[in-house]
């Protein structure tokens, strides 16, 4: 028998009691004190309790557990608890069972579990403690916000070995003719053997046979498009052991629309591959880059002087406004092709100067600017531009680095605006006064300049030596504005430099200039010859130039290319060697697919403004050697270009899990500007959901989803605006975050969280039943009794009083 026990809610109130002893002690003070005993008593509220007896065994049924719930709970020994305990089977729903071993009743719905659920029904039933046998994993309620009034002891089982096919990745917009890849994402508890199967549509596609670890496998598999409207990709997996099927299968939408071509500018190598891969190419040039743009994504593989500052905005626009535009490495892309601080490049996932990133040698870098009169021309200016490029060379320089400016026009004008000297801050400041005080005059005189040069860095201590020769006119000899130059041979004076280690590289401006001329002596120089026909394209010319110069941008060696993982790609490792690279510094928003030497991307993605665009910083052309004949090098390029292609819609919905809800973000943009104000609706699987607009153009909700798999569709009114896949981890199977919420059920309701089974007897709350007020009555009416009986003998006393006097 269990004995019973009897508390005091408030037993600070007996500290009243020794106050009685200061009653007077009259007829009747024993009563007196006796009643108002009671009464402090029932003030201390007592109860008279015994411990609870009645314990809820709760174990989880669901198809992420199986049979580990039962095989668990009869591990238990309940033999010491002073009554029998009530078991409940609990998944969809809870259902109390006669014993442990039961078999699971058919009505149940193990496909989901509801952990909230078995907690309020074992509460409800009465009991005083329960234990809950469970993997943890809730695909439906929030067990936490739904705890009971009573401890809840935990033990945690392991769920069913499974494999799970977690999603499907694919581009979301195709077009006819198209070769698509599909990516599966497997996710297994075991080694296993695996068959993927999968069909577009009616057609079935080959079934794909692999021998998988456990953990994350992806399985790629590819087909061709054939029609001209949405399909439907579905997928299941057979697995080589027995293991839950509800997380095997998948499908998504890929819409099919009448696609415009990529333009390729300068990289036949990249449209053979991308023709190959179903694209329509269009091979282009820059006469192309007219407004409107009607090309699905652009490639550009050549020098930034070949574009006006118009076509570099247009191109920097197409991306911002939803385009997808990719840069391919050659001798005129990135840091050779004049690219630093364009518009292009703000939108590129890399930066072309490398000025923090690598080892520099020591420079020493002599600028030849004409200063003659038809330098003035122009709005802005010739000579102006010219001074802004090389004030952006001073900027770019190193403090060791060696700087000098010569101007020249006629030979008696030819002068040093700053000698050679270290780009310190102090420098700095002074080149930039000299540069902004250049003027102009006279005619256009090379040869003693140049010369000039020469002599300096010969006698200069430098690893790079460079001569930039700029100049928009006729180049005389030195005896008269209308001297022939036949008796001035520049190419040998240019040679004659290059055998003392001596480089030249020439910017011939506008219309007029000496290019003949001035790209003979490049090519004598053994550097680079440009035509900046816009004179709004100098700057950049320059500074490209500069960098070009005095960075070791090409690494040429034999180079194997890492392949990071990244959701457009289905391999990781390493890939096949190329022979070389432009090097380029990765911008902090951009992603590396593709990695070379010291981290430095070779394929780089970014996401900028509504746009996408990428860097692949080799050439297909020369320098890919065996990487460009890697069988997998078509789909990952293609994955990549189909990835550029794909357009924000008006309405774009993103479906992320937060436990078992879906959270829903829709965002509405149209031509760059937000839609607000739109009463959009949710549905998935037959539930619809009001989204609620939190930011301009953004909406967003939550719905329950305890299952995966389908689609979302968002909806104004009657009219369908977007769809979403669901491919997140049915939350059935997924046991992130399980193991915490066992322990936090227990430690929050009281009970604790077991390692191991064996004895269960732990202590239960007592049934208490509260006495107070029968005590109370007892001391109130022995206090009237007792005050009675005091009125009484009063009254009787009364006649005995008057006989006497």
């Amino acid at each position: 028998m269990v004995p019973f026990e009897l508390t005091f809610d408030f037993p600070w109130a007996f500290l009243a009691l020794p106050l009685l002893f200061l009653l007077p002690r009259k007829k009747g003070w024993l009563a007196r004190i006796f009643a108002i005993t009671l009464l402090v008593t029932a003030l201390a509220q007592p109860s008279l309790g015994r411990p609870g007896t009645e314990i809820a065994v709760l174990i989880d049924v669901s198809k992420s557990v199986g049979q580990n719930g039962i095989v668990a709970a009869q591990q238990f020994d309940f033999s010491k608890l002073p009554e029998a305990p009530e078991f409940f089977y609990f998944a969809g729903d809870t259902t109390q069972v006669t014993r442990r071993g039961a078999t699971i009743p058919p009505f149940l719905d193990t496909s989901v579990t509801d952990i909230s659920r078995a907690l309020q029904v074992a509460s409800a039933s009465g009991v005083q403690r329960a234990l809950l046998i469970s993997d943890g994993a809730e695909s439906l309620g929030n067990s936490r916000l739904a705890l009971p009034d009573i401890p809840i002891d935990s033990f945690e089982v392991s769920g069913q070995a499974n494999v799970r096919l977690t999603s499907l990745l694919a581009p979301e917009q195709t077009s006819r003719g198209a070769t698509v890849e599909v990516i599966a994402v497997i996710e297994s508890d075991l080694p296993t053997s695996l068959t993927l199967y999968s069909a577009v549509g009616d057609t079935l596609l080959e079934p794909i046979t692999r021998e998988i670890s456990a953990g994350k496998t992806s399985v790629p598999f590819t087909f061709q498009v054939e029609q001209e409207k949405t399909i439907q990709v579905t997928s299941s997996i057979v697995a080589g052991f027995p293991q839950p099927q509800e997380d095997d299968r998948l499908d998504i939408e890929i819409a099919v629309s009448a696609r415009e071509p990529v333009l390729i500018i300068g990289d036949s190598a990249m449209a053979t591959l991308l023709r190959s891969q179903g694209f329509e190419v269009q091979l282009g040039t820059v006469g192309d880059i007219t407004s409107p743009l009607p090309y699905s994504a652009i490639i550009l593989r050549e020098t930034a002087g070949q574009f006006t500052p118009g076509q570099l905005d247009l191109l920097k626009r197409y991306v911002e406004n939803g385009g997808g535009l990719m840069m391919t490495g050659g001798p005129s892309s990135f840091g050779f092709g004049a690219w630093y601080r364009t518009p292009v490049e703000e939108v590129l996932p890399v930066n072309t100067d490398l000025r923090t990133e690598v080892e520099l040698p020591l420079v020493a870098l002599i600028i030849v600017m004409d200063r003659s009169q038809s330098m003035s021309t122009g709005n802005p200016s010739k000579i102006e531009l010219a001074k802004e490029g090389a004030i952006s060379v001073v900027d770019l320089a190193y403090q060791d680095d060696l700087l000098g400016l010569i101007a020249f026009s006629d030979q008696s004008s030819t002068e040093w605006v700053f000698g050679l000297r270290k780009a310190t801050e102090r420098g700095k400041r002074e080149m930039l006064n000299a540069i902004l005080n250049i003027g102009t005059q006279g005619g256009t005189v090379l040869f003693p300049a140049y010369e000039m040069a020469i002599e300096s860095l010969r006698e200069t201590e430098a690893s790079v030596k460079h001569i930039i020769i700029l100049s928009d006119g006729k180049l005389y000899d030195g005896q008269g504005p209308f001297s022939s130059t036949q008796d001035v041979d520049f190419d040998l004076l240019a040679l004659r430099g290059l055998g003392e280690k001596i480089t030249t590289s020439t910017i011939a401006i506008g219309q007029n200039a000496d290019f003949e001329r001035l790209e003979a002596i490049a090519f004598a120089g053994g550097g680079r010859y440009y035509q900046a026909l816009d004179i709004n394209t100098l700057p950049q010319i320059f500074t490209s130039e500069a960098l070009t110069a005095t960075r070791s941008l090409l690494r040429e060696e034999l180079i194997f290319p890492i392949v990071r993982q990244h959701p457009l790609s289905a391999v990781e490792g390493r890939a096949p060697p190329l022979d070389a690279y432009i090097a380029s510094t990765l911008k902090a928003d951009a992603e590396t697919i593709l990695e070379g030497l010291q981290n430095e991307p070779i394929l780089a993605v970014r996401r900028q403004g509504l746009g996408r665009t990428s860097a692949l910083t080799t050439d297909l052309n020369t320098w890919a050697g065996t990487f460009g004949e890697w069988e997998q090098l078509p789909a990952l390029l293609g994955t990549v270009t189909r990835w550029l292609q794909a357009r924000p819609a008006t309405f774009s919905a993103v479906v992320t899990r937060e436990g078992n809800l879906l959270r829903v973000v829709v965002d509405a943009v149209e031509n760059g500007t937000y839609i607000n104000n739109k009463t959009l609706v949710a549905r998935y699987n037959g539930i619809d959901r009001e989204l609620e607009q939190v930011a301009p153009g953004r909406y967003e909700g939550r719905l329950e989803a305890p299952s995966s798999g389908g689609s979302l569709i968002v909806y104004d009114g009657s009219e369908v605006v977007a769809r979403s896949r669901v491919s997140t981890p049915n939350p059935e199977f997924n046991t992130q975050g399980a193991s915490e919420r066992l322990r936090e059920i227990s430690t929050f309701s009281g009970g604790k969280n077991l390692d191991i089974p064996g004895v269960y007897a732990p202590p239960t709350p007592s049934t208490a039943l509260p006495v107070w007020a029968p005590i109370a009555l007892a001391g109130l009416l022995i206090f009237l009794l007792e005050l009675v009986f005091r009125r009484l003998e009063f009254l009787g006393m009364a006649p005995l009083v008057r006989r006497r006097n």
